[in-house]
């Protein structure tokens, strides 16, 4: 009977081992494909761990073994497939060309399922957050922000963060900068949110300003040109200057806008943030408008431009490239113009060879430039 009994114990013994490595191991390849960007095969990996052991963890999990050797998996972390999963969608969908849409939703729906066991961690209302700027869901994200505000104190859910980039733990660490701890159960602090509530913008963090970035934004909404009009010019270049100074440290006041400006407008405010900026500046030049190439040079248009072929009343790309390598700048430039080719040229043909340029264009030979609406704007 003592020989029956200690089979059967046993035999527990192993099945909790066999089921605790089945859970252990699918989450360990999970991580490993996290940390080598293999965000789909990250996902299946991480969903099977959930198939073994269904619910997160935030306190450290104790192995199977004797009391007198107590041993803790993985040095105490804890246990987050359900988190690492939505993550894995939601880094999948920034990266995916194709059924993106699919994966960003998935995404939001496991995270709104763990908001909605009261799993509340600063992890999950920043990438929550993200998701919904992401998908242009105006009214989730505000709900969000509520909900985030309403919690004061009570976001101390514990995730595994070994699964994020060192980049995003650090904007989630800034975001949570100035937070008071408070005791707990194990004799550390749990950093919690302000009584106050510090909103969800915080959350994202708006970038700390760099005093070297500047930006010349030239927004053209309106021409002489007839078909070449980029009618989202305007509006492109007012988001894409609150985007620099919000996500890119880029401070306001260096960030030059023109909006439907002349060709003479265009080169003056490019000199006057030519001759502002220090030696080896960062720059970021965009330009939404017409554009045109002739004799194998790049030319902008302004609004008074009324000739196609009239180069002589637009600006030589060229010129506004010399301006700002003379101070031995570093150019990020962007072009949002139709590319149509004319006697085998067109707008973008001329690639500078000399100088620190990244040169972009918004499509392809051949191709117009196209816009998305939303909040009523292209």
């Amino acid at each position: 009977m003592r020989r029956t009994w200690m089979v059967c114990l046993g035999l527990a013994i192993l099945v909790a081992q066999s089921f605790g490595q089945s859970w252990s191991d699918a989450y360990e390849k999970g991580l490993k494909a996290v940390k080598t960007g293999i965000w789909l095969e990250a996902r299946k990996n991480f969903k099977q761990a959930t198939a073994y052991r269904p619910e997160d963890v935030a306190a450290s999990t104790t192995l199977p073994g004797p009391i007198s050797e107590r041993r803790t998996w993985r040095d105490g972390a804890p246990y987050s497939p359900n988190f690492l999963a939505a993550y894995s969608a939601y880094k999948a969908a920034k990266t995916a060309s194709l059924d993106s849409a699919s994966l960003m939703n998935e995404a939001v729906a496991e995270f709104e399922a763990l908001l909605t066991k009261k799993q509340y961690s600063f992890e999950t209302f920043f990438f929550l957050n993200d998701a919904y700027s992401s998908t242009s869901n105006v009214q989730k994200k505000d709900q969000l922000a509520q909900q985030y505000n309403s919690l004061a104190g009570k976001i101390n859910w514990k995730i595994d963060k070994e699964g994020l980039t060192p980049e995003e733990n650090a904007a989630i660490s800034q975001s949570m900068a100035g937070a008071p701890t408070t005791p707990n159960n194990n004799g550390g602090t749990t950093t919690t949110q302000p009584a106050t509530g510090i909103g969800i913008a915080p959350i994202a963090g708006r970038v700390a300003s760099i005093a070297t970035k500047y930006a010349l934004l030239i927004g053209n909404s309106e021409t002489r040109l007839g078909d070449g009009v980029i009618g989202f010019g305007s509006d492109s270049a007012q988001v894409l200057r609150e985007s620099l100074v919000s996500n890119a440290g880029y401070p306001e006041e260096n960030v030059d806008l023109v909006l439907n400006g002349t060709s003479a407008q265009i080169l003056a405010a490019a000199k006057a943030l030519s001759d502002r900026i220090p030696e080896n500046a960062t720059v970021v030049i965009y330009f939404a408008g017409f554009g045109t190439n002739s004799g194998g040079k790049d030319y902008l248009a302004g609004v008074d431009t009324q000739m196609a072929t009239d180069t002589s009343t637009m600006v030589a790309k060229s010129d506004i490239y010399k301006m700002f390598m003379s101070k031995g700048a570093k150019m990020f430039a962007f072009f949002d113009a139709n590319r149509p080719v004319e006697a085998g040229r067109y707008f973008g043909m001329e690639v500078p060879m000399y100088g620190s340029i990244s040169q972009m264009q918004a499509t392809t030979a051949g191709q117009v430039a196209l816009s998305l609406s939303t909040g009523g704007k292209q």
